[in-house]
């Protein structure tokens, strides 16, 4: 297994149980009220999430790899379930970079208490059914 930065393996950051009562509450609702919507893989991403992050603010910097590792899937279906997620507006991710803004660093995944508005894809243009009077 490839050693991060400090020469500290991955598996010895595993979690296997949410953060804290804030995130295990997420963590039971989403688990009751989204799981049959977002499905079992997008579930465990979402459960890995509670993981991580941190208790009282319910976000953290969380690199993909180490979600990849704790759920047992490759990174591109970490990496769609994540965005799946945010579709459902039940995470926000906001992407963080190097100090000189060249090279990307581990995603900011934020845990919402109560799922945003759902995220849709902008629609194609539509041309209007009946002509303007």
């Amino acid at each position: 297994m490839q050693q991060p930065e400090g020469g500290v393996s991955i598996m010895e950051h595993m979690r296997t149980q949410p953060a804290g009562p804030k995130a295990f509450r997420l963590y039971s609702m989403v688990r009751d009220t989204y799981r049959q919507d977002i499905g079992e893989r997008t579930f465990s991403v979402y459960e890995a999430l509670t993981y991580y992050v941190d208790p009282k603010t319910l976000e953290g910097t969380i690199p993909l790899k180490l979600l990849a590792e704790t759920v047992q899937s490759p990174l591109t279906t970490v990496s769609r379930c994540l965005h799946r997620l945010w579709e459902e507006g039940l995470i926000t991710i906001t992407p963080q970079w190097d100090d000189f803004g060249c090279v990307p660093k581990a995603n900011l995944y934020i845990l919402h208490a109560l799922p945003l508005k759902r995220m849709s894809r902008q629609p194609a243009h539509m041309p209007r059914a009946t002509p303007p009077e």
